[in-house]
């Protein structure tokens, strides 16, 4: 007979703990809440509620936020989250232009600044231009403590530099994220993601992308790339690099049988400069790839130039998706970047369509929905949950109880100090 374990029992201090982030996540999401609507909430009785509301304003991390108005009985006192203590700043970097945005923990926007980009600095440029976002926000620059990245190449963590990021030559240097975090305040986390990533993120936030276990996203712009999502985590590979489709090789369109062997690579035959080529081939015009596809789209009905042009890009998706299918076997395939979106769902049909005809291998393939700039999004939505995570984090360093002796003996030498910032976040 084995010996018998007792499981040891919760220490008031956890179970405090654990009461205190659930009313915090409960108020973070519903907004200013009554003692009522968090016991209904959260199962918690409301003497419990009272006690943790006093805890958590105690600490500072809740405020009282005006009264209940319209119900039946007295008027009860409402609370919301102390928000203004730490933000985060989403950052997208293109060829051509960065953007920033600073967002507190519900992901509401505060500040917005786009600007031309120099080229020069990458690590001083990302600092001013966070600095004159957070001008913008009217918030102090030091509280912006999550700082979220997102840029057309791949973050290596063992190298700490950017790879594959041709257009980008300033953010290829060795040390950039140890370079970016000594530009802001001690404590302060910056992250460098994949734009395609990030725009995965949009995508599950407020997207196409659903339940699906297996969800990946490719990217189709200017350059090419991939996105996988396995069961809610970012799949990123050994050193930052998965994704990297552009250099899949695949069979050059049109080659003769005795170069049966010639090949090329996924990124020649579906990135911006090629897809342009092609369309001018079929008589199209556009200054951009992405308008080339999206005036395709709207003559497709009517002019089978267009049509013709949509199906032959379409099987060239096909081909290097037949790879990505076939090694990941997605539930389903999200059609991003500018390529992506503007060929929308008729490019995303035909491409269906084109995959089958290559064999059994088939998968949900649907354009992107999310609006806006994705890689934007995504990383305001992991900025957001960062600073939210920050948040629930300071109800571990939340005041006990005034009935505890710990709580009787600081209070004897003053009033109960508010936690400092670095408590807090």
């Amino acid at each position: 007979m084995g010996r018998i374990v007792r499981a040891a029992p919760a220490r008031p201090s956890l179970l405090r703990t654990l009461n205190d982030r659930t009313v915090l996540e409960l108020m973070l999401s519903a907004g200013p809440s009554s003692r009522a609507d968090l016991a209904a909430s959260s199962g918690l009785s409301k003497p419990t509620i009272a006690e943790v509301l006093a805890r958590l304003e105690r600490g500072g991390l809740i405020v009282r936020a005006g009264e209940t108005a319209g119900r039946r009985g007295p008027n009860g006192r409402m609370h919301d989250v102390v928000l203004d203590g730490v933000r985060g700043a989403a950052v997208s970097v293109e060829p051509r232009r960065v953007t920033c945005q600073v967002v507190d923990a519900r992901g509401s926007v505060l500040g917005t600044v786009s600007r031309p980009r120099t080229g020069r600095g990458a690590s001083p440029a990302t600092r001013l231009l966070v600095l004159e976002c957070a001008e913008a926000a009217a918030i102090p620059p030091e509280n912006i403590r999550e700082i979220v990245l997102g840029l057309p190449g791949s973050y290596d963590p063992v190298l700490d530099r950017v790879r594959y990021a041709d257009r980008l030559p300033e953010w290829s240097a060795p040390g950039i994220l140890a370079s970016l975090r000594q530009q802001f305040a001690e404590g302060t986390e910056v992250t460098i993601d994949n734009d395609a990533n990030l725009a995965l993120v949009a995508e599950r936030v407020g997207g196409v992308a659903g339940s699906s276990a297996v969800t990946s996203l490719l990217w189709l712009s200017g350059g090419v790339g991939l996105a996988t999502d396995l069961g809610g985590r970012l799949y990123r590979g050994v050193s930052g690099g998965a994704g990297e489709v552009g250099y899949i090789p695949v069979p050059v369109t049109g080659a003769p049988s005795r170069a049966r062997t010639a090949h090329s690579h996924f990124q020649d035959v579906v990135g911006g400069a090629a897809v342009l080529r092609l369309a001018r081939a079929y008589g199209l015009v556009g200054g951009t790839a992405a308008i080339a596809v999206e005036r395709a789209v709207a003559k497709a009905s009517s002019q089978a130039a267009a049509g013709e042009f949509l199906d032959d890009l379409a099987s060239r998706i096909a081909l290097g998706l037949a790879v990505i299918v076939a090694v990941l076997d997605p539930g389903l395939v999200v059609l991003g970047g500018a390529i992506g979106r503007a060929g929308g769902t008729a490019l995303a049909q035909r491409t269906a369509a084109a995959l089958l005809a290559l064999g059994p291998l088939t998968c949900e393939i649907s354009a992107s929905t999310v609006v806006g700039d994705p890689v934007l999004a995504g990383a305001r939505a992991v900025a957001a949950d960062r600073v939210r995570d920050r948040l629930l984090d300071a109800a571990n360093t939340s005041p006990p109880e005034p009935h505890d002796e710990r709580f009787r003996l600081r209070r004897t030498a003053g009033s109960f100090p508010r936690p400092d910032a670095d408590q807090v976040i």
